[in-house]
This record gives structure tokens, sequence and C-alpha cells, in this order.
């Protein structure tokens, strides 16, 4: 029997009846009042459980499994069908073995092993999982409004370091929480607010952006998304990687668009090519270096820059390689529910963005809470607070950095390709230190 959760408590209540007496034993050491403790449990058990009564024959005297808490949950449907073996010298029957089905009638015994998943991560997950229960979870495909339940809080112990939020940043969320709603209602003054991001970017220590008067069209989207996906739209042959955010195949995936991978097919000249920049599954080099290539080759180039604010690495651009680019901070800000973005490109894109930018139709609220946050706190902010922090965090759980801060890899954490969490997901590559990063000091690490 195994559980991929740590386990730290096992309780067995029985109810005896007659004279019908029931004894435990948890590697081979008998525990009293059935309650077995965190101490006294490996990461490989043995159980023995055996039962007795004065007289084999007498029927009124047995014994029921009422109930098996595990960590407070009760798993006794799990115990069912664990085999019983009945004592042949005590009873005169022909078989020696039934399933136990909870009751325990014929003198005998069931034995078993139990093992469970207790290496730190998992650990932590479970604590966070459990301690930490998000009665409302976003971004969740589904009900997003939960009970604290056992499928609840195993669902989140699995998949807890997977995914892309940024950190809940206190100070930023206060900042958020303190603006007042008539502020935000204007719209932005196009020219200056414009160049004023554009200075923000560049004032960063790890992020040079050069010729950003090469893209003179600027628009304002509610989320990197609407922007991949009217590039993504207006393609008939689309280059990208293998492994990218799995929005990009998801909406390609019913499309009459030809798709081809930028690493190992030949790229043709005068095609459509998307990129993340930075990616944590492609070094910063090589991206670049295939921005290259494709401006070479007279390619139309976009570039999603989600991840740039939490890059590793230093990253410098020459923005005359590249058509388009999409940036936002909604991945290293907590403002996914806002979700404020920007399109550069150049050329006019007559979509829904530019409509929007253009007749001023645009949301005025997302696009000012950008705007003044901005105004307190540097692009390189989130970074510098977490960067000491994640350090600490891989020592303890001994992972390795990738290009993105958030994402980190450990041996036993790789995509699963049988069981993907949804087609083209591949972020269950990584660790996401999200949650680490939430609760660092308060719990183990």
């Amino acid at each position: 029997m195994h559980f991929d959760f740590p386990i730290e408590t096992i309780k067995f209540d029985f109810e005896h009846k007659g004279t019908g007496q029931v004894s435990l034993y948890f590697n081979n050491k008998k525990i009293e009042n059935y309650l077995i403790e965190h101490k006294d449990i490996n990461k490989s058990n043995w159980i023995r459980i055996q039962f007795n009564k004065n007289d084999p024959a007498d029927q009124s005297s047995y014994a029921t499994l009422k109930q098996v808490t595990i960590n407070g949950f009760n798993f006794i449907d799990s115990f069912k069908t664990i085999p019983y073996h009945i004592n042949k010298s005590k009873h005169k029957i022909l078989q020696d073995k039934i399933a136990n089905n909870l009751y325990f009638g014929y003198i005998g015994e069931m034995q078993f092993s139990l093992t469970h998943k207790d290496d730190p991560l998992t650990k932590a997950a479970w604590v966070i999982a459990n301690n930490e229960f998000e009665y409302v979870k976003l971004p969740l495909k589904g009900d997003n409004y939960r009970e604290k339940n056992l499928h609840n809080i195993l669902r989140d112990t699995k998949y807890m370091f997977t995914g892309s939020l940024a950190p809940n940043t206190k100070e930023i969320v206060d900042s958020i929480n303190s603006y007042s709603l008539q502020d935000l209602r204007l719209p932005l003054k196009t020219n200056s607010d414009v160049e004023k991001i554009q200075n923000w970017i560049n004032q960063s220590s790890r992020i040079t952006f050069e010729n950003f008067d090469s893209l003179p069209h600027f628009t304002y989207t509610n989320g990197i998304v609407d922007c991949l996906n009217s590039f993504i739209l207006s393609s008939k042959t689309l280059y990208l990687p293998s492994k990218v955010y799995y929005f990009y195949r998801e909406i390609l995936q019913d499309k009459n668009i030809k798709i081809k991978d930028l690493f190992t097919d030949q790229l043709e000249e005068n095609s459509n090519v998307v990129l993340e920049l930075p990616s944590p599954w492609y070094d910063n080099n090589t991206i670049i270096d295939k921005i290259k290539e494709a401006k070479n080759k007279n390619c139309n180039v976009a570039l999603d820059l989600t991840w740039l604010p939490v890059v590793n690495q230093p990253v410098s651009l020459d923005l005359t390689l590249v058509d388009q680019i999409y940036f936002s901070m909604n991945k290293t800000w907590p403002i996914q529910d806002f979700r404020p973005a920007f399109r550069w490109s150049r050329k006019r894109i007559n979509d829904a963005q530019s409509f929007q930018w253009d007749h001023c139709t645009y949301p005025k609220i997302s696009a000012n809470v950008f705007l003044k946050l901005i105004h307190e706190y540097e692009l390189d902010y989130v970074y510098n607070k977490y960067k000491p922090i994640a350090k600490n965090i891989m020592k303890t759980f001994d992972l390795s950095s990738t290009s993105v801060l958030w994402y980190t890899k450990h041996q036993d954490v790789t995509h699963n390709k049988e069981n993907p969490i949804w087609p083209y997901y591949f972020l269950d590559d990584f660790v996401c230190l999200r949650k680490l990063l939430d609760f660092h000091g308060k719990y183990f690490w």
C-alpha cells in the first residue's frame, strides 16, 4: 500500500465484541491504543494485525475496523481488500485466505507493507496544501471555489510546485489595495506614459533594449495571450520551439496552421516565428542566436517577454531584430487579476488591440495600476528581493536553477509524457518556487 504524501500519524479504530481482541504491530513493535506516531514511521513499513478470541467457535466474539485515520483523514476503504489469513489450526474450513472486509471473526492475521512519499519537497507540498489551504484557487481549470477536503488537499500536494504564478509579494499587494478607484479611470497619456514604461524597463540592471524607436506602434492589452492569439491566427505557417507556454499549442490544435519546430526544422525565409525570452527550457544565447537567424531570413519575429522580469542572466537585445514584443509583469508581480500587458510592433497591426488603443476603449484601471506600481517599484525589485531567498530554498531542496528565477530543476521531477496534466503542458519539468517563497521561514525551509 502506497501513499503519495508524507504520513504523519496513523490511527486505527477497532470495535471489539465479546472476547474478541485485536493486536496491532507496526515494524514489529506492538502499538498501544492503535495510534502510530510520526517518530515511528519509516519510508517503508510493515503492519501486522492479529485477531484472537477465547473460543474460536464463539460467533458473538469479533471485531470490526471502524476507521483508519491518516493525517486526520479517513482511508478506511483502502483497507477493505487486504487479504486476511485464517488460522486453520483453530478453524476447520477449506479456505485459508479471505478479503478482510473490515470484519474479524476468524482467529488469524493480516500483514501488509505501507510506504509513503516523504522526500522534502513532498513534505513541504503537504504542509502548504493542508495548513494553507486555498478556498479560492486561481488560475484553475474548473471550479475556483472549493471545500477543504482530502481530494483537494491531495490534488494541491501533487501539483503544489507546478505552475507559473508570481509570489504574493505583500508590499505590492498593499500598494494595490491602497489605490483609489477614481484615480485609475482616466486614459494613459499616450506618448509620455509609453516613454515612461520604456525607460523603466531599461533602468533594470539585467535588461537592456536598444532601439525602442524601431517598434513605434504601441498598444495596451489585457494579458500577453491576446497578443499571441493575434499573431498566431495571422499565420499560415508558424515556427516555434517544441516546449513553450501551453497556451501556444492549445490554441493551435484545431487551426489550419502548419506548425514547424524552430530548432529542428529548416527555417524558411519570410516565415512567422514566435519565441519566449527567457524560456526555462532553453539557454538565452540559443534563443537570441535563433532570433538573429530569423532576422537574416527576413522572418516576422514575435517575442514573448512574460518571464523577462525574472531572468537570471543579463539580456541585451537590439529591437531591430524583432517585429513585435509583448511585455508584462503578470508573472513577477501579484497582479494576475489585473493582467496589464503591452505590445510594441514595427508595423501597425489591424486587430482588436489596435482598435481599442486607437479609440481609447481599452481597460483603464489595470493600465493605471501598472503605471502607479512602476512609480513605486523598480523592475528589479522583486528579483532582488527573492533571489537570495531562492538560493537558500534551492540548497534546502537540492534544486538547480534555470534561466527563469521561479523555475528550478530537481533530479526526480520531469514532464509526465504518459499522463500529462493537459496536452502541451510542459511546466511539470520544473519545480516552481512560488509557494516555497510565500511560506519561506514559516515552516522547515
